[in-house]
Parts: C-alpha cells; structure tokens; sequence
C-alpha cells in the first residue's frame, strides 16, 4: 500500500496539499531502477525536429516517475524501448496520443504526438502538458517555504523530488476516485482501463490501446450489469448512480463551475453525489478542481506517525 505526505500549495496551508506522495515500497523500487541516459542527440535534433518537442519544465521540478504512477491518474503507461534503451510514457491528452520521455530523474521532458499534428496545435498540446502538470507552479519556491516552515521537510524531500499534484479532467478524476474505494493502483488502473475503452477509439501503441476518454452521456449508457462483469463489483452501483446524478445537476458544466467555489463549498457539492464522501470528494477537489489547500482528513493520521517517527529519530540521535 501507498501512504500521502500532503503539504500545501499555499503556505498558508503548511501541513495541508502538496503530493509528495510517498510509496515506500514504490521508492525502494525506483531506487534499484536503471538509469535511463538521454536521448541520442540526433532524436531531438534537426532531423527529428518535427517528432520531439521540448517541455521547457523547470530543471529539478518534475518527475514522471514519482507523478504518473503514484494514484493520481491511472491510464499513463510506462514502457522500455530495447531496441534504444529508454524508457518511456505514452498517454492521451484530449484526443491525442502523447509520448513522454525524461532525461534523467528530474532533468529535461521531451513530448511526441503520435498523430501527425501542426504547428499550432503542438503549441496547443505543450500548453495541455504544461497545465497537466500544473508546471506554473514554482516547485522550488514551495519547497523553500515549507523548509521554513518546517526543517524537517529536508529529510522527506530526498523521496519525493519532482512528485506534483496533476491538473486532472474532472469526470476522468471523479470516476478513477469512485474506482479506489477498498483498492489497489494496479486493479484500479485496470478498472479504469475498462471505462476508457467506452469513448472513442484513437490507436494502439506499442500493443497498448488508447481512447479518448468517455463523456458523461456515453458512460450513463453503460448498466450496472456490465460493470459488475468487468469485476467493479458494489462500486458498480455507485459508478451508474452517480453519473445519473451528475447529469441531472449539468454534467461537465457543473463540475468546472465548482472551481469558483471556496473548497468547502467545492466539497459540500461533489458529496451530494452519490458513492462520494468527504475523503474522496477531497481528493477530486484537489486533483482536478484546483482545490490546492485541501487534504482528506483520511490522510492526517498520517502527521500523528511522522511525528513519533522524527521524535524517534531524535532520541536516538541524542543517545
């Protein structure tokens, strides 16, 4: 299982959200990973202009392999290329299927469309990128600030450098939360998986298929029959129950005026739908409402077991 170490956007917030989502046995894993090199020159260089583009995200802010994997979204798939010897993201931004590769752990991201596309919108598809990974965020600034704050922070950043809170499509994010009651990221992404495969069909990739992810009206045509059969099991109910209910209210409409709200309110609102409660509503606020101060009170116990483990570590320090 994953533990969360939110810490906030904001600094006013000094122990509510910012995901430097801490998986011990994820971390341990990455630990004992390659290390990817970077791309031959001539990948990005004027031959393959027209195939990889940079991020321009900032040196030490980010990085897919503490962001992607970590449950916040669930349909990115990571894969090694043998015959370069990379590693690699693929992905679907809108309608678009999207290549990731990083150099290092946290240096420089270049993105490819799968699809041929113009200038214009390569432009349009960086800036989605920019906004997935919410990169107008100063990761530094914050980091500092929290240090301040707290000196402590400097041991747990070692984990956690380049973990970001993404900037999620609201129904994909509400629907991948309903999913995560009682559950693993493995099965949920699996479950997930299924839902996509009910919008529109867009390519296959490296024997990975993608789809544009489902609207609202789409999904309401799925019974509770067929999730059940796809092993969703009680959540099934809850998953058609709340897309009627969703629609009622406005569908995708409703769901981004939320963003005007106070988070409160942005919570009073998502727990009106049904299968959603007080720690899951959080979570959607957070990851694609722009909610940034909010933390699920799920997750405070968490603080209580830090706590006892830094004062541990002082005592033993001392003796």
């Amino acid at each position: 299982m994953f533990g969360w170490i939110w810490y906030g956007l904001d600094p006013k917030y000094p122990i509510r959200i910012f995901p430097l989502l801490y998986c011990r046995s994820y971390y341990k894993m990455e630990q004992h990973r390659k290390v990817r090199k970077p791309l031959k020159r001539q990948r990005i260089g004027t031959k393959a202009s027209s195939l990889w583009y940079p991020l321009d995200n900032p040196s030490m802010e980010l990085s897919l392999n503490k962001t992607l994997p970590c449950g916040q979204s669930f349909l990115w798939k990571r894969y090694w290329k043998e015959i370069d010897n990379q590693e690699y993201w693929l992905g679907v931004v809108d309608d678009t299927i999207v290549q990731l590769y990083q150099v290092g752990t946290l240096g420089p991201i270049y993105f490819q469309p799968i699809q041929s596309l113009s200038a214009t919108s390569i432009e349009h598809l960086k800036k989605r990128l920019s906004e997935l990974f919410n990169l107008h965020i100063s990761y530094s600034s914050l980091l500092e600030e929290f240090c301040k704050i707290d000196p402590r922070f400097e041991t747990v950043i070692k984990y956690t450098q380049g973990a970001r809170v993404l900037s999620l499509d609201p129904v994909e994010c509400l629907c991948g939360y309903l999913c995560s009651a009682n559950n693993n990221i493995q099965r949920i992404s699996k479950m997930m998986q299924h839902i996509a495969q009910h919008g529109d069909y867009i390519g296959q990739v490296e024997q990975h298929k993608f789809y544009r992810f489902p609207t609202l009206h789409r999904l309401q045509q799925v019974t509770e029959e067929d999730w059940r059969s796809h092993r969703f099991g009680y959540r099934a109910k809850y998953l058609v129950q709340c897309i009627d209910r969703l629609i009622q209210l406005g569908g995708m409409e409703w769901l981004l005026q939320l963003k005007q709200l106070d988070r409160e309110q942005v919570i009073s609102q998502l727990m009106q739908l049904p299968g959603i409660g007080h720690k899951v509503a959080s979570c959607i606020a957070l990851v694609s409402l722009g909610k940034h101060d909010e933390i699920s009170g799920g997750y405070s116990h968490l603080a209580g077991r830090f706590e006892i483990l830094f004062a541990a570590t002082a005592r033993k320090n001392v003796n």
